[in-house]
């Protein structure tokens, strides 16, 4: 998928646009799941693994699919999904910013 974009859109600093965009929007997603009740979490999730899905970070998608049939009710729950997602979400960044540096740009912070 990076080498699709990079590809696509010829500038590296385009495609570290469209990362760190993904990568701030999903932080986001992820800790916002507290304070959602059960029908949001459920659409958070679905929005989170569509878009990892397409930006390739295909792990994240797939704990996001599985998360999203599970995550009803419990405090506990979702804390332990907002962890394993923080988680995946950050080896994401980091597999990221090491396909972009290859490329001669870098991701934000």
């Amino acid at each position: 998928m990076f080498q699709d974009l990079l590809e696509s859109l010829v500038a590296p600093v385009a495609v570290a646009a469209i990362y760190q965009k993904f990568l701030d929007n999903a932080a986001t997603f992820i800790r916002e799941l507290a304070s959602q009740d059960d029908a949001a979490r459920v659409e958070t999730m679905h929005t989170l693994k569509g878009s990892a899905a397409m930006l390739g970070a295909n792990r994240l998608s797939a704990l996001a699919a599985k998360l999203q049939s599970q995550l009803h009710g419990s405090i506990v729950q979702v804390d332990q999904a907002a962890r394993e997602l923080e988680v995946e979400l950050a080896k994401f960044r980091e597999a990221a910013a090491e396909r972009l540096l290859s490329a001669g740009v870098t991701l934000g912070p």
